[in-house]
């Protein structure tokens, strides 16, 4: 495996973006794309509030948050083909516990121990890493396509019949199967061209050693707090979505049936906002794209607000997997060239660290609020008002708070 110092492609480059386009996949397709299918089964299975049953994923996601500074360090000490190895065995076993809960507790506590920090060992993170790694300066193709959340748009499908025919239980096994799978993939990760080089073509290319900056610095960057809180807050809708779009939809007079194929919709136009967000932050910038994206969710959620005819939903729903899809891309890209790529790791684990908040209150608050005032509408108009806020506060805080020179 060698490199071409001419500003040529990398060869090795696409098999790595593959691995990383798979690694992320499973994780986040079984977590998010599966656990829409599981909010109404848990709540007959278990007799569980709405509130209660959709808390699980946000423990995930907590953890996730709260892992992902540690994870960065795992990968600087034993690397990312070790790291993602560890976080695939460990979604397994969450997988494999939640197949056997007898009950609510074991089932957040499966979400919360292994499935939560499994996620920041396996999924976006270290997926994203590897494949700004193994890109040129910006990477925001190969990131795109590593985060393109195809699984979750397929996963709905699959496990609306194996829920059906075979029981809740049987769809966690085939999850945890599903992440064994993914296994020998992982062994083939490689860090970077770095690593597979001789010295001297280590040193032209830029190596590794000393990659994070200081924390503090980052933390001092105006531009750094309002990617947490504009694109933190975005994820967290993207979360809720996830989350309540099944019993929402089946609220607003869809059959069940018809609201789990939208679920697959959304992660079906998941996989388009990933690839064209790339494209849309070298056409706009990161700041603009994320401020379109935040309108987006908007425009979309007002549509689902006021209208329970299929003709507006399916689009509505269409442009909330596209945007709930292109958040964290357009975040990865944004803090990359801002604070350079071998800073990328800390960043993106200060970011979810901070961002936790939000992510973490967001989604069970929604349930919350719908059981105490009997429907998703303050849930609806509270979301559409936090992301007109979120867009006007990336496109205002543009100029002010973007770095001098942004480093490549």
């Amino acid at each position: 495996m060698s490199e071409k110092t001419d500003g040529g492609t990398i060869p090795g480059k696409w098999a790595m973006v593959a691995r990383g386009f798979l690694a992320q996949n499973v994780a986040v397709g079984c977590a998010f794309g599966g656990f829409g299918l599981t909010v109404l089964p848990l709540q007959d299975m278990f007799g569980a509030s709405r509130g209660m049953a959709t808390l699980g994923l946000a423990l995930a996601v907590l953890m996730m948050g709260l892992v992902s500074p540690f994870v960065a360090q795992l990968i600087g000490r034993f690397g990312l083909r070790r790291t993602m190895i560890v976080g695939t065995l460990l979604a397994a076993t969450g997988y494999g516990v939640l197949a056997a809960a007898p009950g609510m507790t074991v089932v957040l506590l499966a979400y919360a121990v292994f499935i939560g920090p499994a996620i920041a060992m396996c999924g976006p993170f270290p997926s994203s890493v590897l494949a700004s790694n193994w890109s040129r300066p910006g990477g925001g193709t190969s990131i795109g396509i590593v985060n393109t959340p195809l699984f979750v748009a397929l996963i709905p499908m699959v496990g609306l019949i194996v829920i059906r025919d075979h029981g809740l239980p049987a769809f966690y096994l085939c999850l945890a199967t599903l992440h064994l799978a993914l296994l020998p993939v992982l062994l083939g990760v490689v860090d970077s061209p770095t690593c597979a080089l001789p010295a001297a073509a280590a040193k032209a290319h830029g190596g590794m050693e000393g990659a994070s900056g200081p924390a503090l610095a980052l933390m001092g960057s105006g531009l750094f707090w309002v990617a947490v809180i504009g694109a933190g807050a975005l994820n967290a809708v993207g979360i809720t979505g996830v989350s309540h779009l099944v019993p929402f939809v089946v609220e607003r007079g869809v059959p069940t049936a018809e609201a789990a194929l939208m679920l697959s919709v959304m992660g079906g136009a998941s996989v388009m906002g990933s690839l064209t967000v790339g494209w849309l932050c070298g056409r706009l910038g990161a700041m603009r794209t994320l401020a379109a994206l935040g309108l987006a969710f908007a425009l979309s959620w007002s549509v689902l607000l006021t209208s329970s005819a299929i003709a507006f939903m399916v689009p509505a729903t269409l442009l909330i997997g596209a945007s709930g899809a292109g958040v964290f891309p357009a975040t990865n890209v944004l803090l990359g060239q801002n604070f350079g790529a071998a800073n990328l790791p800390r960043a993106l684990g200060l970011f979810g660290l901070f961002t936790l908040p939000l992510t973490f209150c967001l989604p069970p608050l929604a349930g919350v609020l719908r059981d105490v005032s009997g429907s998703y509408g303050a849930v609806a108009m509270s979301i559409i008002a936090g992301c007109v806020a979120v867009g006007a506060l990336f496109l205002l805080a543009q100029p002010r708070t973007a770095p001098a020179a942004a480093v490549a």
